[in-house]
């Protein structure tokens, strides 16, 4: 009896610490701020531009997350670096843009797609040595150009893309389209 309740004890042992490693290695998104899939993780030996990257928002950035009810604030943020320190993006007002180094990197919303306010970062920013600004591929992802830089201190993993939902995939989630908004009528 005893040695078959250590062979339990040992088999609950192992999935949980399986659980606790394959969560720090796969990170799953089903966000629209990327393609949704499969990420895993890759060694940090250096973050740069375009890289992919895992990290948690500031409780600031959770709080504005909750109030806006886009979530529980308990969810990391999948982003790409845009910029790292050294770089410069600016947040055009007048033409309603955002840049970075000079390159368009997308358009900046007063609103979300439901009215609700968002924060507004404006003018022209340097990003400090040791901290990084993100984006989102999707046109209203809440990223860098409301929240601004974050330390590259942050960032829990770099991860690449291992299994992405093509569009064809997309069909089953266009279903219902309280998840993705991304669906054409």
């Amino acid at each position: 009896m005893n040695e078959k309740f250590l062979k339990f004890l040992g088999l609950c042992l192992t999935s949980y610490l399986m659980f606790v490693a394959i969560g720090k290695i796969f990170y799953l998104n089903l966000s629209e701020s990327l393609p949704l899939g499969l990420y895993v993780r890759v060694p940090k030996l250096e973050i740069s531009s375009g890289d992919y990257i895992v990290y948690e928002p500031s409780e600031e950035v959770k709080k504005i997350i909750i109030e806006n009810g886009w979530g529980d604030g308990k969810q990391k943020f999948l982003k790409i670096v845009a910029g790292v320190g050294g770089d410069e993006f600016e947040i055009d007002e007048t033409h309603q843009i955002f840049l970075v180094n000079g390159k368009f990197f997308g358009q900046i919303f007063q609103k979300d797609s439901t009215s609700k306010k968002i924060p507004q970062l404006k003018g022209k920013f340097k990003i400090s040595e040791g901290e990084i600004l993100t984006v989102g591929k999707n046109l209203r992802s809440f990223d860098g150009r409301y929240t601004g830089t974050i330390k590259e201190s942050e960032i829990e993993a770099k991860v690449i893309p291992l299994i992405i939902l093509e569009a064809e995939s997309l069909n089953a989630i266009c279903e219902d389209k309280r998840r993705y908004s991304g669906c054409k009528s």
